[in-house]
């Protein structure tokens, strides 16, 4: 649901937003030059999935020296659900795993190459993946604990070419630095309270949901694997002394400890960490096949059957989870339910329009949550302007309210969510205008409530 809001970043290209840094909506904006459908909005996830894919695959082949393990590497990528919903939905986290995947690949051409050059390629892709998205600020500290714990490449830390080149990342920064400069830190705020301080509320249960995310979104079964590749190649790097899977190793598992310990403080989202097991991911089919020589017969054939499983359950989930969005065949309970996130938006916005079409030229839509009102901008015929109530964060760059003072509106919300109090005293008069149900297979997946609203007086919209 949120794609259609950074689709509207889009529409106002800008140095940084409330939420993230900007890369989201300039890639939306560039593939937007080449068409404004579903198609070109989504298209940076598609190539971006391919690119990864494409580079995970390089450098497990030459770490392990086996394209047999890339193979099943690039297949071990695209089985776990976080990533697969990655390869057709535009988030933050699709510029970020692109770009840390770009940085981790010339990082590790570093390693194996020694080559001075290769910093300045790291200090690219880390800036972009900077503009993408904060979290990619975990990559510096992690190649820094690699430095201090590798023999063979400490004398770095001695050179100049490290810090020229996160000059370089912090000049590709800048932009984000300036924007929340001039908007009194408000991104940087709120995304340091958003994750970062302790909240009131059950930490158990908030442990036990994010980790329990974690499992889901990373395969099952495979997930274990996983954690327990980017902790294990770290072992296997020291006992065959090789630099280049103690660096998978570093680039994995310090954050994996640290969302370890902030999820016993506060309550995370479980796309945050996707940047943890990336490396990981790229380290798991090479580990299983190395420890496995360590094993007696019987012991490796076990663990690789059941890394084999892993990857096919996890796959055939993917695949059922696919069919259940464009034709859902099992039952779920509403909250779960994949579809219900995707269908009947455009059934939405077309009620919208054919409202609108009763009301003066200039009439706008309104709504409570910045993703419906994206949502409706996006597919309401006409593309009208869409308002947020009090939308002064997330919104607030985008409007002037005192611009559409006197105009008409049409609020559109969620009929669960009605709250006509609230709105009425800004508009002259407030009157019905019917329902919409959207079901799927005789079953309810959303009821909204339409509402004309004549007059805006200024002051609801919060610029």
């Amino acid at each position: 649901m949120d794609e259609a809001y950074y689709w509207v970043w889009s529409l106002y290209p800008s140095l940084s937003y409330y939420d993230h840094p900007p890369m989201t909506g300039w890639m939306i904006w560039f593939t937007g030059l080449f068409g404004d459908t579903e198609r070109f909005v989504r298209f940076p996830a598609v190539l971006s999935s391919g690119l990864v894919t494409a580079m995970v695959y390089e450098i497990s082949t030459r770490i392990f020296s086996d394209r047999r393990i890339g193979f099943v590497t690039a297949l071990l990528t695209n089985a776990l659900p976080i990533f697969a919903m990655g390869g057709f939905i535009v988030t933050p986290d699709t510029p970020l795993v692109l770009f840390w995947v770009a940085a981790l690949y010339s990082g590790f051409m570093l390693v194996e190459t020694q080559k001075p050059g290769w910093w300045y390629a790291i200090g690219f892709f880390f800036g972009l993946a900077m503009l993408s998205k904060y979290t990619a600020a975990f990559f510096a500290p992690c190649l820094l604990l690699f430095l201090l714990f590798s023999p063979a490449n400490r004398y770095w830390l001695f050179r100049r070419e490290p810090y020229l080149a996160f000059a370089l990342s912090f000049i590709l920064f800048s932009p984000v630095i300036y924007w929340n400069f001039e908007q009194g830190w408000a991104s940087f705020s709120f995304q340091f309270a958003h994750g970062l301080i302790p909240e009131e509320r059950d930490r158990v249960k908030d442990f036990l949901d994010f980790w329990g995310l974690q499992i889901g979104i990373y395969g099952l079964f495979l997930f274990f694997f996983i954690v327990a590749a980017a902790f294990g190649v770290n072992h296997l790097g020291r006992h065959e002394n090789r630099d280049d899977y103690r660096y998978l190793a570093f680039m994995s598992f310090p954050i994996l400890i640290f969302f370890l310990i902030n999820s016993l403080r506060t309550e995370m989202q479980g796309n945050w960490s996707v940047i943890a097991y990336i490396s990981a991911v790229i380290a798991t089919p090479g580990w299983v096949s190395e420890v496995s020589l360590y094993m007696r017969e019987k012991r490796a054939r076990l663990l690789q059957t059941g890394f084999t499983f892993s990857i096919i359950f996890s796959l055939s989930l993917l695949i059922i989870a696919h069919i259940q969005i464009v034709e859902p065949l099992f039952p779920m309970p509403q909250k779960r339910e994949i579809s219900r996130r995707v269908y009947g938006w455009e059934i939405l916005g077309n009620r919208t329009g054919d409202i609108l079409k009763s009301m003066a030229p200039d009439t706008f839509i309104l709504s409570s949550r910045y993703q419906i009102t994206s949502l409706l901008k996006f597919y309401t015929p006409g593309r009208p302007a869409s308002y947020k109530t009090e939308g002064k964060r997330r919104f607030g760059s985008f409007i002037k309210d005192d611009k559409i003072a006197g105009r008409n509106a049409v609020y559109v919300i969620e009929t669960e969510r009605v709250d006509l109090d609230r709105i009425s005293p800004w508009f002259d008069k407030v009157e019905p205008a019917g329902t919409i149900r959207i079901e799927r297979r005789n079953e309810l997946i959303r009821e909204f409530s339409f509402f004309k609203c004549f007059n805006y007086r200024s002051g609801l919209i919060k610029s």
